[in-house]
């Protein structure tokens, strides 16, 4: 099965997946992106949660709610025995919040997830959340990843796929894996090298294709245009059952982001607008049509 049909992306061309990445975080609008990837139609928005989830965090709501209480408190002037009343009822407070976290961090994820797809319309949307070691944004723990992202696939929002990183604990993978599967997402397995480019990418993808995943993603940093040609080669070479994407990062592994489909890459990621990039080198749209005429 190709990745189109595991995704239900039909196209009557033979070029990759055009996957852009939605990076917005609390403070910023989603309708610029919405009108930009109206006028210039990818196949897939890939929703980069760890450039908002943190920020709704359970250690961010309580200082929120804690802050509030003692600026309330300051404004009041008590005696040192009120106030030493109060500041006893704000510790008794945070393990009410705590009790009542998992309840409330449902409801945060759901609303996200709401947020997201009434924003961008009927495009499909793969979830990802990726940590600062995996080169992402996010600062949450592995429990706390894994249950942001189980919580999400839980909302009864019809994700496309999600993306699960193979460093991450194998309990906690299995954990994601198993909630993809039970509402019928398949799952993306990736592995992400920002240093550089690994010698053994070809056992790498065999054992990454031996876990329960539907896909697996290969994205890693070359030193030269050696590793560029010796990745866009072992992906040809690769002899897995799962749809395959691959790609060099950076200013000189761009070449694998317009010809990697050549070579047995099924998706590439792209931009919008040039400034919104979730990995170095991506290109524009634009830019990569203009090399595939």
């Amino acid at each position: 099965m190709t990745l189109r049909e595991l995704l239900k992306i039909p196209s009557s061309t033979d070029k990759p997946i055009i996957a852009v990445p939605l990076i917005l975080g609390p403070t910023d609008k989603f309708s610029p992106f919405a009108q930009k990837l109206q006028q210039q139609n990818p196949d897939i928005v890939e929703w980069r949660a760890d450039f908002i989830a943190d920020d709704f965090s359970q250690a961010v709501m309580w200082q929120q709610v804690k802050s509030g209480a003692q600026k309330e408190l300051a404004q009041k002037d008590v005696s040192a025995m009120t106030e030493a009343k109060m500041l006893s009822e704000i510790d008794n407070a945070k393990q009410e919040f705590i009790a009542n976290w998992p309840q409330m961090n449902a409801h945060i994820i759901k609303e996200l997830t709401s947020t997201v797809f009434n924003s961008i319309g009927g495009f499909p949307v793969i979830l990802t959340y990726r940590t600062v070691e995996q080169g992402g944004r996010g600062e949450m723990s592995e429990v706390e990843y894994t249950t942001f992202v189980v919580s999400a696939l839980n909302t009864g929002f019809p994700f496309a796929a999600v993306d699960v990183e193979y460093t991450l604990d194998e309990s906690l993978r299995n954990r994601i894996i198993d909630a993809a599967h039970k509402v019928n997402v398949p799952v993306i397995m990736s592995y992400h090298d920002f240093q550089g480019t690994p010698d053994t990418l070809a056992g790498l993808i065999e054992n990454m294709s031996h876990t329960p995943a539907d896909v697996i993603k290969l994205a890693v940093m070359p030193n030269n245009m050696s590793d560029v040609q010796y990745l866009l080669d072992t992906t040809k070479e690769a002899a897995i059952e799962q749809p395959l994407i691959t790609m060099s990062m950076g200013e000189i592994g761009k070449r694998t982001r317009i010809e990697g489909y050549q070579y047995g890459s099924e998706l590439t990621f792209a931009t919008l607008d040039g400034t919104s990039q979730s990995a170095p080198g991506q290109l524009t749209i634009n830019e990569l049509l203009h090399f595939w005429q």
